[in-house]
């Protein structure tokens, strides 16, 4: 494995551990302070709302300049914020304020992000592709498992300040992989009407437009993975196993596609993992989720090869802004998709279940209608 998987990898392992401490207390202490599933539609949709708004600018702006210095400034910002949100919550007591300041630093991480997945796809070995992915999951979910199960005992001492800790740790991270040469700099050659054509391409389109759809009906449980407990009448502890639950998916699929060399195979499973989300969700009981949370992540780590070499089709010089528009579609649909959600939970929950149940059926449908995902894996 070169120097830069190395390192990609390790500061995953730094990275993962620290901003999960502070995404599960953020998500915690928000509806905390909300009470409203209707209220906490932006925060559960942040995600959603800020690709939809910033990943194709930046998707371009990370090919054409200097990725580098993109990832810096909006990795330190989004750092730093936390600090402001737990103020005006537990201090302040502006929740209105904190949400905002959510949604912001919630857009800074999709820049981050931008910034560096293209680099780490470009310089996956083909020949290796699996073992590093693989290699990639197993730290990055092993810490953020950790975090998982070290959230409760932190949370119980320090409420919403144990966001600090959290920081402190991702910066390590950010640190390490502010080392590396990033790429960028296309300078004249990127054009965005020249990505838009590259995004076209059959087999990027069909494996986008497909995952998009999946993502917005999956992301009405796992988005709201916080509210769903608490409308459930749980606990911290539940939400713990909710959250250990998809984040240890995330180290069981990646070994478990490792073993697939048959993509039919691979993506039977996958789906049959898709309704089993929503299946779980339809029993309403909060220790429950974490199955259903859990399903989710092993359906889409054991299909995330098939999107990987689907991107990698593209230009190199275009890649991120073909991320970049993948990242804008797969929003909207989360944003449709969890929106609705946020008011169905408040009056019809067992609608959810049925929605998503109908969606995933439609997408396996459209996967027996083409062949463009049967490829050599």
């Amino acid at each position: 494995m070169d120097r830069f998987n190395k390192i990609f990898i390790i500061n995953n392992g730094f990275s993962a551990f620290g901003l999960n401490l502070i995404d599960m207390t953020l998500l915690w202490i928000l509806y905390l302070a909300l009470k409203n599933p209707v209220l906490y539609i932006p925060v559960a949709s942040a995600k959603p709302i800020g690709t939809l708004l910033l990943s194709s600018f930046t998707g371009y702006i990370a090919d054409k300049y200097d990725r580098k210095k993109l990832f810096v400034i909006s990795g330190t910002i989004h750092r730093i914020l936390p600090i402001f949100i737990v103020y005006f919550i537990i201090i302040s007591f502006n929740p209105v304020l904190a949400v905002i300041l959510y949604v912001v630093r919630t857009g800074l991480t999709i820049v981050t992000t931008n910034t560096i997945t293209p680099s780490f796809i470009q310089n996956l070995p083909e020949d290796k592709m699996k073992k590093v992915m693989f290699y990639n999951r197993a730290v990055k979910e092993s810490s953020t498992i950790l975090s998982i199960v070290i959230w409760p005992l932190l949370y119980a001492f320090y409420s919403g300040w144990t966001v600090i800790p959290g920081i402190i740790l991702a910066t390590i991270g950010f640190e390490l992989i502010s080392t590396l040469p990033l790429g960028g700099k296309g300078g004249k050659k990127v054009k965005f009407r020249e990505a838009l054509k590259e995004y076209r391409r059959k087999e990027i389109f069909f494996i986008s437009m497909t995952t998009a759809i999946s993502q917005g009906a999956l992301g009405m449980v796992y988005l709201y993975s916080a509210a769903i407990i608490q409308i459930l009448h749980g606990n911290t502890i539940q939400y713990t196993l909710a959250q250990l639950g998809f984040y240890l998916s995330w180290l069981i699929g990646p070994w478990m596609m490792t073993k697939f060399n048959n993509v039919t195979k691979l993506v039977v499973t996958s789906f049959a993992m898709y309704f089993l989300v929503f299946i779980v969700l339809a029993l309403k009981n909060p220790w429950l989720i974490g199955l259903s949370t859990g399903s989710v992540g092993i359906g889409d780590s054991l299909t995330e090869i098939i999107w990987i070499k689907a991107m990698r089709m593209a230009r190199q010089e275009l890649m991120a802004s073909v991320l970049g528009i993948d990242e804008f579609i797969t929003a909207g649909f989360r944003l449709g998709y969890g929106s609705l959600a946020g008011t169905l939970y408040a009056t019809e929950f067992f609608a959810v279940p049925i929605i998503g149940v109908i969606t995933i059926a439609g997408v396996a449908l459209a996967y027996t209608k083409s062949d463009t995902w049967k490829m050599k894996i």
